[in-house]
């Protein structure tokens, strides 16, 4: 069986990110909502369009 392409994706992005629970949402119209929350309830919930763009935007979370 072929390895579904979203869930390595996210499996990638969970394990660069295990701060944040991460999620994705299949929309009928519109395609897939990739999402993304601190596990302590702090800091916005982020939505991005792709997994590249919630990396860029969990990035930008990063205190500097």
């Amino acid at each position: 069986m072929a390895a579904n392409p979203t869930d390595e994706a996210l499996a990638r992005l969970r394990a660069d990110w295990p701060q944040w629970q991460l999620w994705v949402v299949y929309r009928a119209v519109g395609g897939t909502v990739w999402c993304a929350r601190r596990w302590d309830g702090t800091g916005p919930v982020l939505n991005a369009g792709s997994a590249g763009e919630l990396a860029e935007a969990l990035a930008a979370e990063v205190p500097r």
